[in-house]
């Protein structure tokens, strides 16, 4: 964890429901006092105190608690480890992952303005650039946006999160995002659909592939397609 940008740390240890609580840190990197030290400062400094004393309880004797701790937290916070860390492994998994031909077709980016949202390595941003009149790829780990400008020059790569777009309003005429948002934050939630939807021109689509919970998005009036396609086989 203390490995992690100290931004990416601020965000997956926000408060609210999808993020690890503060106790499962403390106890997972207990007799670490220099990762603790790390990640207490890229908190908030009431956020980083508090972690910092709780840090300071006694523990009971034995590594067992300790161990589930960092088991549990390792779970909790497996994707952004992951993006930051081994990005090969996700790309790997995203080329096994491709969105469905139906589903392209069925999205309106002829000669649109296109913005994707949580843009992995590209794989849904570059398959619309042929048909766009620009395609905005934003994502927020650097190592995927490295390997998206690298493999995919037709697409504009920028830094940013869902749920602070750095985009005028009804900038888009298309905005997407492929297997990156769900109903919590810090990946979702209310404040990303929002800014989603703030940057979609009027008229224009939101259209999300494989999101986290469908039902959540919809709640909030999203239409549900299926668009079934065959996964293809590894590589031997």
């Amino acid at each position: 964890m203390a490995r992690l940008r100290p931004s990416t740390l601020a965000r997956v240890l926000a408060p609210g429901p999808g993020a690890p609580p503060l106790e499962e840190v403390a106890a997972a990197l207990a007799g670490r006092p220099g990762a603790l030290q790390a990640i207490a400062h890229a908190l908030p400094p009431a956020r980083g105190e508090r972690l910092l004393r709780l840090s300071q309880r006694p523990r009971h004797s034995g590594a067992g608690p300790a161990v589930g701790a960092g088991e549990r937290l390792v779970r909790g916070l497996f994707w952004p480890l992951v993006y930051e860390l081994r990005p090969e492994l996700w790309d790997r998994l995203a080329g096994f992952e491709r969105p469905a031909p139906a589903l392209l077709a069925a999205l309106p980016a002829d000669g649109a303005l296109v913005l994707d949202v949580g843009a992995g390595t590209g794989r849904l941003a570059a398959a619309l650039v042929a048909r766009a009149r620009l395609v905005v790829a934003l994502e927020p780990a650097p190592a995927l946006r490295r390997a998206m400008r690298a493999r995919h020059p037709g697409l504009v790569v920028v830094a940013g999160t869902a749920a602070h777009l750095p985009f005028a309003a009804g900038s888009f005429g298309l905005v997407t995002s492929c297997g990156a948002l769900g109903p919590h934050p810090p990946a979702g939630g209310k404040a990303a659909r929002l800014e989603l939807e703030r940057c979609a021109a009027r008229p224009g689509m939101v259209a999300l592939a494989a999101p986290e919970d469908p039902g959540w998005w919809q709640a909030h009036g999203y239409r549900r397609h299926d668009f079934p396609a065959p996964l293809p086989a590894p590589a031997p």
